[in-house]
């Protein structure tokens, strides 16, 4: 048994010392393939190989180096973090003596591939390393420092298995008679395989750098070229030797675990064999780790490359959590308009593509933190898979493309914000209704310039939102409060106060902001108008009314053009009918006592058409379907009678 071991490592110095002479192409001899008995010593087992073993050097030697692609290290990849080729393996059938132990057989296999895998190393590390360094250094027309990163810590790895591993192994077997076990050798040697995540983690990398240099510096080419077609190095290229390394542990794992399969029940290394399979298990899994952390940070670079690489945006410890185009509901135009967002764990970036996308494909329009977010559904006819996202900076009407996108986005930040709150015990959690409650519209008094409002749409209103005036394109033109959203008149907003949110800058606000920011009151404002009759709020929300939608306006009693108004039954005044010009109006043009009123069938040309009749008063609605003119039917003739709600939800018709 010794004289064989010895023989094995004399093969294996054997391959080294052709390995040095490769160093000068005149220096190996051709006449024979050391990879046929030495260069990967485990094909000559009839074992099946696992699923990343699809790069079969003996297959894959020809005439001209070979390059790895892409999609294999992607599958590669994708295999080792799966865990499916951890399967149960079929027995090792070993030439040799029939007498052996099954385990024996095993470990003699990890030992062979032990031997061929230092013999890659060493090329990697003594020869690859070592001449690119020294050309680089006589040269200066390739940096050291590139040399060097391409090659990562290959130098510890070769001297690891060298003079620790190797030997380690070749010890044991030599005394197996006396001391058949291996659990013990592999537990304490298992930690130092954690060296292994560096490597990996910078592989991507290596190979970028090794295709740039190959075709900028010809002395660069010249060199992996003579070495790559050497005998020693098997015709193969410098990408297929660098794999190596990333296809390691998982080999050990798996001849591990057949060793484990094949001990007896009472076998003294059992205990200890599972052990060192654990600690295998575990330092594939650093490395798995490595390569999604390797992963992250390449889609993370990808998409600041595509936003300018902003300096205040860039920073490697970001996560993102989801990106995707959305619709951005305008508060002065029809239709929405299209943006793209990026919704970091710290950040969402609302972006606008580029017009020439040279370089970066979209600017940033606006940057809010995910602390103090808050996000919830709209209920809008209108713009249907609506939501708001309200930031410190900013609030933000957006609409989904469907149902199951609305969904999924807001999920996505509900995400970001929970997982701040749990990293920050002194953030408040924020108020979230529960799902397709519309929630109030405007900002609690206490948030009052710390947040950015949501701003109430133009075409919401007709009417300033303070005095009630109403709006003309002339005289009296819309302004909106940056304090609180409202949509005031230019007399209403001729204030300023500093808001944190816009790092404290002076902004215009209306005047019932600007007293509660700043505490000074006016004469103004300590007068008491006295309230009108129609000056009731429209109470847009199905929380405050019983019944509230869109409406025709037809007949004589509108006049012939039928405007469209915003009809309301409010839940504290139950009995009367308000019309407005517009949602959020905080005047009606026309109020209608409905108690005593009958509820009846409008002209036969159209099911929609209901008509409100009493002592020569008569006023024609037409709803926008069937199912809503039979809603509010319902709620005229309860009102109509007399009815009115006894609790809170009681009676609710509307949308």
């Amino acid at each position: 048994m010794k004289e064989a071991s010895e023989e094995k490592l004399a093969s294996v110095s054997n391959l080294v010392t052709v390995f040095e002479n490769s160093r000068t192409p005149e220096a190996a001899p051709r006449g024979h393939r050391l990879e046929d008995a030495h260069h990967h010593p485990e094909c000559r087992t009839p074992r099946s190989p696992g699923p990343w073993e699809k790069l079969n050097v003996g297959e894959a030697m020809g005439s001209e180096p070979r390059t790895v692609s892409g999609r294999y290290l992607n599958s590669l990849k994708n295999k080792l973090s799966s865990g499916a080729w951890r399967k149960s393996c079929q027995p090792v059938t070993l030439s040799g003596s029939g007498m052996q132990e099954p385990e024996k057989k095993i470990v003699q296999e990890l030992l062979e591939t032990e031997q061929a895998y230092v013999a890659r190393l060493h090329l990697l590390d003594q020869v690859f390393f070592q001449e690119l360094l020294r050309a680089a250094r006589r040269s200066k027309t390739f940096p050291e420092d590139v040399v060097r990163v391409i090659f990562s810590n290959i130098s510890s790895i070769y001297q690891f298995h060298s003079q620790f591993f190797l030997p380690e192994l070749q010890r044991r077997l030599d005394d197996w008679t006396a001391n058949p076990r291996i659990g013990d050798v592999i537990q304490k040697l298992a930690p130092f395989l954690k060296m292994y995540s560096e490597y990996v983690k910078n592989f991507e990398r290596a190979a970028e750098l090794l295709a740039t240099w190959t075709e900028k510096s010809p002395l660069f080419q010249e060199v992996l070229t003579r070495i790559q077609s050497s005998e020693a190095s098997g015709s193969l290229t410098l990408q297929h030797h660098m794999l190596e390394p990333v296809q390691r542990i998982p080999r050990y794992e798996l001849l591990l675990k057949e060793y484990v399969q094949k001990l007896p029940a009472q076998a003294p290394d059992r205990a200890d064999a599972q052990k060192a399979l654990d600690m295998i298990f575990s330092a594939a899994q650093h490395s798995n780790a490595a390569i999604t952390e390797m992963e992250r940070l390449q889609d993370l670079w990808e998409v600041y490359q595509r936003l300018g690489l902003e300096d205040d945006i860039v920073d490697p410890s970001n996560t993102l959590l989801r990106e995707g185009p959305v619709f951005k509901i305008s508060f002065r135009r029809n239709d929405p308009m299209e943006r793209y967002l990026f919704l970091f764990n710290n950040m969402l970036l609302y972006c606008v593509p580029r017009v020439i996308q040279v370089g970066a494909q979209f600017q940033v329009r606006t940057r809010i933190d995910v602390a103090g977010m808050k996000v919830r559904e709209l209920m809008d006819a209108e713009f249907p898979h609506s939501f708001l996202v309200s930031g410190k900076q900013r609030t933000l009407e957006l609409q989904a493309r469907s149902q199951e996108e609305k969904i999924s986005w807001m999920q996505a930040f509900q995400a970001a914000v929970d997982q701040i709150e749990k990293r920050n015990e002194t953030f408040k959690a924020a108020a979230q209704g529960p799902e397709g409650d519309t929630q109030e519209q405007e900002l609690k008094s206490e948030e009052l310039g710390l947040r950015a409002p949501q701003w109430v749409r133009d075409k919401m209103v007709t009417m300033c939102m303070r005095c009630q005036e109403p709006f003309n394109a002339l005289t009296r033109r819309r302004h909106h409060c940056r304090a609180c959203g409202y949509v005031v008149c230019a007399r209403c907003s001729d204030y300023r106060a500093e808001l944190k949110y816009n790092d404290n800058r002076p902004n215009r606000v209306c005047l019932h902001c600007y007293t509660f920011l700043t505490g000074n009151v006016l004469p103004e404002a300590k007068e008491d108008k006295r309230r009108g009759i129609l000056e009731k709020g429209s109470s847009a929300t199905p929380d405050q009314s019983l019944m509230c939608s869109f409406l025709q306006l037809t007949g004589d009693k509108w006049g012939k053009s039928g405007p469209r108004g915003w009809c309301v039954i409010p839940r504290d005044d139950p009995l009367v009918l308000y019309v407005y010009a517009a949602p959020q109006d905080m005047r009606a043009h026309t109020s209608i006592p409905l108690l005593g009123y009958q509820v009846t069938v409008g002209p036969q040309g159209d099911p929609r058409v209901f008509q409100l009749q009493q002592s020569g008063q008569l006023y024609t609605f037409k709803a926008e379907t069937e199912e809503l003119k039979g809603r509010w039917v319902k709620a005229m003739e309860r009102a109509a009678s007399g009815w009115s709600p006894s609790w809170p939800n009681d009676g609710d018709l509307s949308d």
